[in-house]
């Protein structure tokens, strides 16, 4: 049998509570929803994934990985890419947040089929315009799961009910969300799909898509009991899309025993997706969501807000004459490597440590080196803050978002120093010694294309 290994999850550090939207609009639609995460200026459905997949421990069995979101970019080149798995199997679900589910069937055949390990990765930024109240409820969020013949949560039974419904959520040429409410057909296909997957037993426990408040239980509700029904995730998060069905489930596993069975069900676009598993050891797994959710958060005001997701931004920025910070395309994808894994070459002669990578030693002229990732750790060892109309026009939109940000030289632990924004945090706050650590994220948009490079943001852990 083959099943769930590890799960993990990234929630934005940021947040807003649903009295700015009162303050701001007068009311708040997001039924069920307190607060619900926000993107950072610099995140997006790529940069989360990442950040899920990589608080995953994978290995060179690792032969596929699958990317889900409902209306983000094409994410598995990227995030095999900066995982190191160039020669991986990939694949992208889009669409529906039904995407969820059908990637996580796609990876439990690969590995049953294949008896190789799967990396399922979901993000979800859901957009919509600012006066639709549709946008009230949309949060951000990733997850990943690592599926093996190993993986504890072992999957057990899959079904899926599928009604065609004209109205249902789509994405408009300018790649907001439209369409009507969900909620009728999801009631429909949900216990459809459940009720296969639960047979005769109705010891279990559930967990499923959340796209508001008590809509499991809406959905479940003439199944099985409040008791039964796992999650909540929603009410401090929002709806995360694809992510949201596997954020309760991480929730809702904490919370039973070995031995225990749990079903989880996907949905979107008018179908469902549901799964049975046996709990038969413990994957590997972070805190609640919840838990996290709970403690201490940035909360932002409506305003910065907007800034964030861009309701404020003037088109046409992307498109002036650089001013220094120009990077032609194959000259981006020549140092991918170097942009996502800070991958460095050493001096088989001296073993002098160059980043950027060298093709003469500067200590010894040696031409032979070899390549290994440095481990992005280090500590401030000068900074700056670059003030409003002081950047090059690539980061003008920027500037006018979110005013000054900080740059600075880190000298990582391995020794090579590295200039580069800093992010998630106040630039004046910066010091020389602060702990860092660089982290993936949008660098820019040029010529149409969205560029990704590292940053650096304060160290999460000690």
């Amino acid at each position: 049998m083959v099943g769930i290994e590890a799960l993990s999850y990234y929630l934005p550090r940021y947040s807003i509570k649903a009295e700015e939207y009162v303050a701001t609009w007068g009311y708040f639609s997001g039924r069920g929803i307190q607060e619900k995460t926000v993107a950072g200026y610099d995140e997006d459905q790529v940069t989360m994934a990442l950040e899920a997949a990589r608080r995953i421990k994978v290995d060179e069995e690792l032969g596929y990985v699958a990317a889900a979101t409902f209306d983000g970019p094409r994410m598995s080149t990227t995030i095999a890419s900066a995982l190191g798995l160039g020669s991986t199997r990939k694949a992208d679900f889009m669409g529906s947040t039904n995407a969820s589910g059908e990637a996580l069937l796609s990876c439990l055949d690969y590995a049953k089929a294949a008896g190789n390990s799967a990396l399922l990765v979901t993000a979800d930024l859901p957009n919509a315009s600012p006066e639709d109240p549709q946008e009230h409820r949309l949060g951000a969020g990733a997850t990943a799961l690592l599926i093996s013949r190993d993986g504890g949560l072992q999957a057990v039974k899959t079904a899926v009910s599928t009604r065609e419904e004209m109205g249902e959520l789509f994405q408009d040429s300018e790649g907001r969300r439209r369409g009507l409410n969900v909620v009728d057909v999801a009631m429909e296909v949900i216990p459809k799909s459940a009720e296969v997957v639960l047979g005769r037993s109705r010891k279990v426990r559930a967990a499923c898509y959340e796209p508001e408040g008590r809509f499991a239980l809406r959905a479940l509700g003439s199944l099985l009991n409040s008791s039964q029904i796992g999650g909540g995730v929603v009410e401090l998060s929002g709806d995360t899309g694809t992510s949201s069905p596997f954020l309760a489930l991480m929730e809702t596993l904490a919370g039973i025993e070995e031995g225990e069975n749990l079903i989880l069900i996907t949905y979107g676009g008018g179908s469902s997706t549901a799964l049975s598993f046996r709990l038969k050891s413990r994957p590997a797994m972070p805190e609640r969501p919840r838990a996290l959710l709970s403690s201490s958060r940035h909360y932002l005001s409506y305003m910065k807000y907007a800034q964030f997701r861009r309701f404020l931004s003037g088109r046409g920025s992307s498109a002036e004459i650089s001013m220094g910070a120009y990077t032609s395309i194959p000259s981006y994808l020549e140092t991918i490597e170097e942009r996502y894994r800070l991958m460095a070459s050493r001096c088989e002669r001296c073993n002098y440590l160059h980043f950027p990578p060298r093709f003469v030693c500067l200590q010894c002229e040696g031409r032979a080196f070899r390549r290994e990732p440095l481990s992005g750790r280090g500590e401030v060892y000068a900074y700056t803050i670059i003030a409003r109309g002081s950047s090059p026009t690539e980061f003008r939109e920027q500037q006018d978002l979110i005013g000054e940000y900080g740059v600075c030289l880190v000298e990582l632990e391995e020794g090579p120093r590295i200039v580069a924004q800093l992010t998630d945090c106040d630039p004046r706050e910066a010091e020389i010694g602060t702990g860092v650590e660089s982290v993936v994220r949008r660098i820019y948009r040029q010529e149409e294309i969205v560029r990704y490079g590292y940053k650096f943001r304060p160290r999460l852990e000690a």
